[in-house]
């Protein structure tokens, strides 16, 4: 996890998309996005030197301070051509990836526009004090989705499996 997969990722997106994105996302794989909120939290801000996620520590809500945390984050386009040409995320691959990142941005003077999205992206309900919160409409990302049960709650709660079929190719109750 901490062993430069995160640099690797954002500096070989430019070589290997056939075109360029207003915005980059990096993403846990146990962390439910709800991308249509996403969109539209995203329409107004940005589409240059941007920086977006969940500000860490918890109960910080300055974006400017710290760094966001690996739960997911998104950059501008921009900021992704820059860590895959400049020499400071090249020379700083190892350590927590969501705080290098952070880093990296303040190290090169980057990421001039910041923004958290807290309340609407938290941890699971009790798995992680401070940083989370019960379920809320305005959601766009839940982290620390360890089990099914939550995996199961949180896509019940968003109605995700509202029009899903029984399958005999799984069997969770």
């Amino acid at each position: 996890m901490n062993s430069g997969k995160t640099y690797k990722y954002f500096s070989t997106l430019r070589r290997i998309l056939s075109r360029q994105y207003n915005y980059v996302m990096k993403a846990d794989d146990d962390v439910f996005i709800r991308h249509e909120p996403l969109a539209l939290y995203l329409q107004p801000l940005s589409r240059f030197d941007l920086y977006y996620g969940f500000v860490i520590p918890c109960p910080s809500m300055n974006p400017f301070v710290h760094y966001m945390s690996g739960m997911g984050f998104v950059l501008s386009w921009d900021l992704v051509e820059w860590i895959g040409s400049s020499e400071i995320p090249m020379n700083h691959t190892f350590g927590p990836e969501d705080k290098m990142v952070g880093q990296w941005l303040n190290d090169g003077n980057k990421a001039k526009n910041r923004f958290s999205n807290k309340p609407a992206m938290y941890d699971y309900p009790g798995t992680n004090g401070r940083c989370s919160h019960q379920l809320i409409p305005d959601t766009v990302a839940v982290h620390r989705l360890k089990r099914w049960e939550q995996w199961l709650h949180v896509l019940s709660y968003f109605n995700v499996t509202k029009d899903t079929e029984y399958s005999k190719l799984y069997n969770i109750v």
